[in-house]
């Protein structure tokens, strides 16, 4: 029920990246031509809300995306998702940043 102010949310995202995502999608939010999608740039991160909280909960079927709704809480999926969306060249780009844990929550 706390209030995340952006900032904290961005700092505790880098850290799940670093230990969730970062093997495929790259410190450089580049991904592996062919076989791991940029999310620098990329059409989830910087669209709707709500898609890409679905891609991080249930992933993505037919690809390596794994569902991390098991594995990560709700205040995990928010702030990696917000460093996502505020990172690289994605930083003031597309839609709010800020997803917040009560977003994943409704979204569970």
């Amino acid at each position: 029920n706390k209030e995340w102010a952006a900032t904290d949310l961005i700092a505790r995202g880098e850290k799940v990246y670093a230990a969730n995502c970062v093997a495929c999608h790259q410190g450089s939010g580049k991904g592996v031509v062919g076989a791991f999608p940029a999310l620098d740039g990329s059409k989830i991160v910087l669209g709707p809300k709500a898609e890409h909280i679905d891609i991080l909960l249930k992933g993505k079927q037919g690809t390596a995306m794994a569902a991390f709704g098991g594995q990560l809480n709700d205040v995990e999926i928010a702030a990696v998702i917000t460093y996502s969306r505020a990172s690289w060249t994605n930083a003031g780009k597309g839609q709010d940043p800020v997803v917040s844990p009560a977003d994943v929550k409704a979204k569970r």
